[in-house]
């Protein structure tokens, strides 16, 4: 009997794969690192969630430090990019303001893990431990402060904002944003529902560019509208799975999946952190669930082998009647 092929066949990455092998491997070292910090999470179990062994680890990232400096890197660089765009947008300094604010607030509630790493970063520079923050800073941060803190002062210039002193109402509604991500653990325990529900993130994201604009426009009831426009518009964030190719990300799938290929995203454990409660856990492939690895490597390696299995019908001959069979 035919072994099955192990599930690394279908989920691990290679030199060859690049962007899916980064993207599993970053995005495992982002769960590492938020529930163990950088002192406490081991490469092996990076390696082992990413489904890649030590080596390829290594290949791609010289040591924990080098990892740990990339997962920062992959959400400044995407937050950066993101705040730019939407305060480089044409439309007036409030509206563009609190584009900002919601900008901010979707970046982390698409990976709420990223508060809990910074705000441990922030504790390790006070402390003269950090070897990252002052990049971060250079890099991401600051251009961002420039840009959000001229956009404030460019509504009170045009009276659109109340004279505030923009270096204190942009920290504050830094705070307004990150606070919630934060205290969710607190939350949990003295609030009903889950925190990270689609109609717990919505209010809250209403809730805070409800809050920013009644402290900013010299007109309050108008700015109040503008923040329920602004935080009812549809989400626009990056797909789940970025670094899969768009005709991947396009495809919409039937019950049963292709084929596991080079072009198709791996299957991932989901982490159970981040669930409703209630929520099925196990393996991912595609938009199909499996409850262990062994069920998901079974089950796609059969699927596989009937849709490899070549036809056993007699082929026709030019002078054989097609109804002859």
């Amino acid at each position: 009997m035919k072994q099955v092929p192990k599930l690394a066949k279908f989920r691990r990455g290679s030199r060859r794969q690049p962007k899916l092998t980064r993207h599993a491997i970053l995005q495992a070292a982002l769960s590492q690192f938020a529930q163990e910090g950088l002192a406490g999470a081991r490469m092996d179990a990076i390696a082992q969630a990413a489904g890649v062994n030590k080596a390829l680890l290594y290949y791609y990232f010289r040591d924990k430090h080098a990892l740990y400096g990339a997962v920062l890197d992959r959400f400044f660089a995407a937050l950066h990019h993101r705040v730019m765009a939407v305060c480089d947008q044409p439309g007036t300094a409030g509206q563009r303001f609190l584009s900002y604010a919601r900008s901010h607030f979707d970046s982390i509630a698409e990976s709420p893990h990223y508060a809990r790493i910074f705000t441990a970063e922030l504790m390790s520079a006070s402390r003269g431990g950090s070897t990252h923050l002052d990049r971060i800073v250079a890099k991401y941060m600051l251009p961002i402060g420039r840009r959000v803190l001229a956009l404030v002062q460019e509504g009170v210039d045009s009276g659109e904002f109340r004279p505030v002193d923009a270096g204190q109402f942009v920290p504050s509604t830094i705070g307004s944003i990150v606070h919630y991500f934060l205290t969710a653990p607190l939350r949990r325990k003295f609030m009903p529902g889950d925190p990270f529900s689609a109609d717990a993130i919505a209010a809250r994201r209403a809730a805070v560019l409800d809050f920013i604009a009644a402290a900013l426009f010299t007109n309050r009831d108008a700015g109040i509208q503008l923040a329920a426009s602004i935080a009812a518009q549809p989400a626009t964030g990056p797909r789940r799975h970025a670094a899969a190719p768009k005709k991947m990300r396009a495809q919409r799938y039937a019950t049963s999946p292709p084929a596991p290929s080079q072009d198709q995203p791996p299957i991932q454990a989901t982490d159970p952190a981040v669930l409703k409660p209630g929520a099925q856990t196990g393996y991912r492939w595609i938009n199909r669930w499996f409850p262990d690895v062994e069920t998901a490597s079974r089950v796609l390696a059969e699927e596989s082998k009937r849709r490899r299995k070549p036809s056993h019908h007699k082929p026709l001959t030019p002078d054989e009647p097609r109804g002859s069979q």
